[in-house]
């Protein structure tokens, strides 16, 4: 097979792994198109090669509130350089796919500001920036799909290079890595024994630490609709501030894995838990995690994601290996243009999982291997949560308020979140694997603090609440706005908040959404208290917001503007500037999720 000889690098940026999945897909399709090209995170590339690039594609998450991930972060330092020249990158073209969030303020911020220090440098756009939307229906996929499409054709017709995908047929997958069947007989025990096949990281990574519950109690009513937990950890030598979060790494749950072997069992695919598997380099490098021998059992409780919604290259993978043609016709549809409406209908709207596809589509399952099971699953992506603690308090501890996802969809089985319903199981003395990330909060002690957490989003705020008592012992210049629907079933930190409010002087105001016939919400409170609130903002005083992104936030950030409107006499739009200049002096920041 003849090969273009120009190479194209592909790049990526992700704090939790989605970056890096869609930066592999390009780089199959480029194998696909018989196309020299490779893949690494940002901080691996050797970025004094950048000026003799011809083409680069970039694949760029944003964390946080217009954060670089961490795997870009040394990176983007690097091209941040102010002696840099302008025409550092002329013979560069390149493409951003930036991965975001609508629901935050700063929507694929870390995308936009690489394209535009890219053009700063001399750099060329080979196409438009592509910002996908996880809140999309269809995910990000409805925005990846559409941009790959065009970035070959741009590809092709600048580069006079032939874009036409080589290889069609199940004998010839892109396979990213060598993937073996070890004999147990000589191996004298060498393969990982732990129970937690991360241990090894941790013992060479100095960000990873391992922590010891010491707590896991239900902070809800028995009889209310949501199951909500205060876990609390201790681990040595850790090192944390109020607004900071912490990763961890969820496993998946005995019930789903017996499921997972039973439905490859059932379709003639005979793998037995306890092989020994070994994953070398062929193209991409190998995860840390992978560079040991593991047995498949170890590999499918703690790296696959057996919950994970397939997306659309997860069909183009399956209906290659199809050999059933009813089967591989659907599979082919749900690759296509105008298949897309039909795959969110069978995908994202009942939220139905790999597990789920797999069942539903038995003669292509039966065709599956280990080898095309570790291109067909997706890696566990570790979680984030905030932390609700102080060190200043609860010395060598981390508290974590997790709401434990259960839903019901058209499906018969309730959908279940992996992680929350895994830390939910854990028992005192069971271990975590953990790491601490800093926070998009930056709070001041020493200037008037508005906190609005309702339901799980007030985490943060116990934390710098808890954090500015020890300092200080007086709360007079902080107001929590809490909300929940029930007193008596979800006010989550009670007995904290209520001696704090009686003892310390907390200004606290809770909305109770249920116990009355009309709803009322934090931005109902708040509106109540709005000469509280504008002599704290008069007073130079700073608004923090967390909680579930869908109408909370705008509704909050629209009472602040009617309140400021109301009390200084001011226009609809001189209101509106006050709150954006807050905004852009970082006196109100919001940290939200869907």
């Amino acid at each position: 097979m003849a090969k273009n000889i120009m190479k194209i690098t592909i790049l990526y940026g992700s704090e939790t792994g989605t970056a890096q999945d869609v930066a592999e897909q390009i780089w199959k399709s480029a194998k696909r198109k018989g196309l020299e090209c490779s893949v690494s995170a940002m901080n691996d590339y050797h970025i004094e090669n950048l000026d003799s690039e011809k083409m680069v594609l970039f694949v760029v998450a944003t964390t946080g509130q217009g954060d670089p991930p961490n795997n870009m972060r040394h990176f983007w330092r690097l091209i941040l350089r102010k002696n840099l020249p302008t025409t550092l990158l002329t013979n560069l073209k390149y493409g951003i796919l930036g991965l975001g969030d609508s629901s935050y303020q700063k929507f694929n911020f870390a995308a936009k500001k690489l394209n535009k220090r890219l053009m700063q440098l001399g750099a060329k756009e080979l196409l438009p920036i592509g910002l996908a939307d996880d809140q999309h229906d269809l995910g990000i996929d409805a925005v990846v799909d559409s941009w790959l499409e065009e970035m070959w054709t741009k590809v092709g017709n600048t580069f006079n290079l032939s874009t036409i995908d080589l290889i069609n047929n199940q004998s010839n997958i892109i396979e990213r890595f060598h993937i073996s069947e070890i004999n147990r007989n000589f191996m004298n025990n060498e393969y990982c024994l732990t129970h937690d096949i991360f241990m090894k990281e941790v013992s060479t990574n100095n960000e990873e630490k391992v922590g010891t519950i010491i707590e896991n109690t239900r902070t809800t009513a028995q009889d209310h609709f949501q199951d909500v937990r205060l876990i609390k950890f201790r681990s040595d030598n850790i090192n944390y501030q109020p607004g900071d979060i912490v990763y961890v790494r969820p496993k998946n749950s005995p019930r789903q894995i017996e499921r997972f072997f039973n439905i490859l069992n059932d379709n003639n695919v005979q793998l037995n838990p306890d092989m020994l598997i070994q994953v070398t380099e062929k193209e991409i490098k190998v995860p840390n995690v992978l560079k040991q021998i593991l047995t498949l059992h170890q590999i499918v409780e703690q790296y696959w994601d057996l919950s994970f919604k397939p997306r659309r290259s997860t069909m183009q993978l399956l209906s290659v290996i199809s050999e059933n043609e009813l089967e591989k016709e659907k599979l082919c549809e749900f690759t296509t243009a105008s298949g897309q409406e039909e795959l969110y209908n069978y995908i994202n709207r009942p939220r139905r999982t790999i597990l789920e596809l797999l069942a539903d589509f038995p003669h292509t399952t039966s065709k599956l291997n280990v080898k095309l099971l570790f291109e067909i699953m997706s890696p566990i992506k570790p979680r984030a949560f905030s932390i609700a603690s102080s060190l200043k308090i609860t010395e060598n501890e981390i508290h974590l308020l997790v709401a434990v996802v259960k839903y019901k969809t058209k499906l018969v089985e309730p959908r279940y979140g992996l992680c929350s319903n895994w830390l939910a199981s854990l028992k005192e003395k069971d271990k975590i694997i953990f790491w601490l990330q800093k926070g998009t909060f930056k709070f001041e002690y020493d200037k008037p603090m508005i906190f609005i957490g309702p339901g799980t989003g007030v985490a943060p705020f116990r934390s710098a609440i808890l954090d500015k008592c020890a300092l200080n012992d007086n709360l007079s210049d902080c107001v929590l706005f809490f909300g929940c629907r029930n007193k008596e079933k979800d006010y989550h930190y009670k007995d904290d908040f209520e001696y704090l409010s009686l003892q310390k002087s907390l200004n606290l105001f809770c909305a109770f959404s249920r116990d009355q016939e009309h709803k009322i919400y934090v931005q109902h409170v708040i509106r109540n208290q709005k000469q509280l609130c504008w002599e704290f903002l008069n007073r130079n005083g700073n608004i923090y917001l967390a909680g579930n992104s869908k109408n909370m936030p705008n509704c909050v950030r629209e009472e602040f503007v009617n309140l400021i409107k109301e009390i200084t006499k001011s226009t609809e739009e001189e209101a509106e500037n006050f709150v954006k200049r807050l905004e852009n002096e970082n006196r109100y920041q919001v940290e939200t999720w869907s």
